[in-house]
């Protein structure tokens, strides 16, 4: 008896989530679901208006706003003036 209700309880616990999941999934995007991004590399939301979009493949959309761009650059700047002390990554050249 016990565990017939133990099982009736689980069966129901597990409709009572897909019900809800599905109610979730149906409800529309709202406008600022639609209208704000948030940035990839601080992951900010900011409205898609004040963002740099760039596409990477055929598919995937990449989000950077005005402080992680600023911030970027002057990382660049600052490593290109500064000589670099290890370039092991570099390859020696190719020997005919």
């Amino acid at each position: 008896m016990l565990t017939t209700l133990a099982v009736i309880f689980v069966v129901g616990l597990v409709l009572a989530v897909f019900y809800g999941f599905s109610i979730v999934m149906r409800r529309p995007p709202t406008i600022e679901d639609l209208t704000t991004e948030k940035c990839t590399i601080c992951r900010q939301k900011y409205d898609k208006r004040d963002l740099v979009e760039r596409e990477v493949g055929d598919y995937k959309l990449l989000y950077f706003c005005r402080v992680c761009i600023e911030s970027l650059s002057r990382d660049c700047q600052t490593s290109l003036r500064t000589p670099h002390q290890q370039q092991d990554h570099v390859l020696p050249p190719i020997q005919p």
